[in-house]
């Protein structure tokens, strides 16, 4: 069917998608609006959808400050507007009230999942034919963060839901809030307060929004640089520049802004309407203002969090490789201790070997369907063949021969030692017939080198095992640029030494080591 006479053009258009998705943003405040009336309380007929949007925007007034607003306060800001709505009800019934709209936001039914819908797009062929294809739409409304800073859990307001309340389709921000300063201008010049007020209050949503680009984007570079290291190469700088040149345009703007509506508070004839509507625009601007100015210190900074987590995350040194002794180096200093000196150590213990911790937001619907979820069924393994049994098990990489020699050169040589020493006493050693010297001199250069920087294996215990045998349970290696002098082997003469006190002396005396 390709002749449709009923039906417009722009049904066509590659921008109707985005129409159908800023209508769908308002659907799960519709949806839990029409649901209200199977709750208990739903024959008080609360305004659902008026609730919903004070809970968006409380969230946006303090979203990108240091307090942020968290699940009870929201909570409490809809308990007293459910209040005043019916003050005849208890009070326990406005806080179910509160709680259900703040739930559908989170979309708490689905474990805060995305909202996700189904949209139709339409299109013309060259011949005129119609095609029709479904795409998801998927957005969140509000999300819970841990404010680390505080130990308590935030709100945050997607982009969506900022543009669910600004009641627009989703222009470039930059764009939108240079247009909306200039109409603000144009109504404050020829006294229009009362419409200047909704001017303001729409630029400070577009603040949030955009305020909240950028902290996205440093989130996750601290997060993992590695997400965002083509944005950084291509796109950020550019965009960096953009912002700052945007930011000083609006501070320059609201600055003129301010002074016009100073101007009229400060008039003797201002009529008391006027008068509270320029109070409220020079509040919003305020905000507005100080949004601004806090966004231009972090974009002054955002090239060096770049540099400082690139140094942090790619140029970090390996950490040295140390196998602890449990009974002496562990258990029996604790249990020496006086009782109030080894609480703290005792309790770190049982924290980490205790496993992860418990995050802050817990989502009781994981833990119902662990606890629900079948029991495993044991596994019988089949026993093995018997013609398996009798054959020889594979040979080791390095006879146990060879790495008892090895042991037995490096326990001849007080520690700590350069790596030179070590291969030295191996050459000159008086070993088995039938050990390989070489092998030996080679097993001692690769257990130093694997406990200076350890690599990725297949079979990590055997080498961290072998590295111990060879050198001891808590050796450590480090390096200080000298070139290893002996025939045979070149790069660094690494230090070995029998602990990390050890190494610290050397590291501390390093002319009379040498001299020894």
């Amino acid at each position: 069917m390709s002749d449709l006479p009923s039906v417009g053009r722009a049904v066509f258009d590659e921008s109707f998608g985005g129409r159908v998705r800023a209508l769908l943003r308002i659907r799960p405040v519709a949806d839990a609006a029409d649901n209200a009336g199977r709750q208990s309380w739903g024959d008080q007929r609360y305004d659902v959808v008026t609730l919903a949007l004070a809970a968006i925007d409380s969230v946006i007034a303090r979203q990108g400050f240091d307090d942020e607003v968290s699940y009870d306060e929201v909570v409490a800001g809809l308990e007293a507007l459910a209040a005043t709505a019916h003050p005849e009800r208890p009070v326990d019934e406005h806080a179910l009230v509160a709680r259900y709209v703040i739930d559908a936001l989170l979309n708490r039914r689905e474990r805060e999942a995305p909202y996700r819908y189904q949209i139709s797009i339409f299109s013309r062929d060259g011949d005129g034919a119609i095609r029709h294809r479904q795409m998801p739409a998927e957005f969140r409304l509000l999300t819970e963060h841990e404010d680390h800073a505080r130990g308590v859990n935030v709100l945050r307001a997607s982009a969506d839901a900022i543009n669910a309340l600004v009641g627009g389709l989703e222009f470039d921000v930059e764009d939108e809030q240079a247009a909306i300063e200039l109409m603000l201008a144009r109504q404050l010049e020829r006294g229009a307060f009362g419409q200047a007020e909704k001017a303001a209050e729409r630029s400070r949503l577009l603040s949030v929004r955009y305020a909240d680009e950028l902290r996205t984007l440093l989130a996750d570079t601290t997060r993992d640089i590695r997400t965002v290291l083509d944005q950084w190469t291509e796109q950020v700088p550019q965009q960096l520049e953009r912002n700052r040149a945007h930011l000083e345009e609006r501070l320059s703007a609201e600055a003129k802004a301010l002074e016009h509506v100073r101007g009229a508070l400060d008039a003797p004839d201002a009529e008391p309407e006027v008068a509270g509507a320029a109070a409220r625009i020079a509040g919003l601007l305020e905000e507005c203002r100080h949004r601004h100015t806090e966004l231009h210190g972090r974009l002054v900074s955002a090239r060096t969090t770049f540099l400082d987590e690139q140094t942090r995350q790619s140029f970090r040194p390996v950490g040295s490789l140390r196998n602890p002794n449990i009974t002496d180096d562990v258990f029996l200093p604790l249990l020496t201790l006086p009782a109030d000196l080894a609480v703290e150590p005792a309790e770190t213990f049982a924290t980490s070997i205790a496993g992860t911790q418990v995050p802050r937001i817990v989502r009781f619907a994981d833990l119902v369907d662990d606890l629900l979820a079948p029991r495993r069924g044991s596994v019988i393994e089949d026993p093995p063949d018997p013609d398996d049994e009798l054959d020889d098990p594979d040979p080791p990489a390095v006879s146990a021969e060879v790495l008892a020699a090895a042991a037995e050169v490096v326990d001849s040589v007080e520690l700590p030692s350069r790596l030179s020493a070590l291969l030295s006493a191996a050459r000159g050693a008086d070993l088995p017939a039938e050990v390989d010297r070489a092998a030996v001199e080679r097993v001692i250069a690769l257990s130093v080198l694997w406990s200076f920087a350890p690599e990725s294996v297949e079979d990590f215990s055997t080498a961290v095992d072998t590295a111990a045998q060879v050198l001891g349970p808590t050796a450590v290696v480090d390096a200080d640029g000298t070139r290893i002098p002996l025939s045979g082997w070149s790069g660094d003469d690494l230090i070995v030494a029998e602990d990390e006190d050890a190494l610290g002396a050397w590291a501390g005396a390093p002319s009379d080591q040498e001299a020894s």
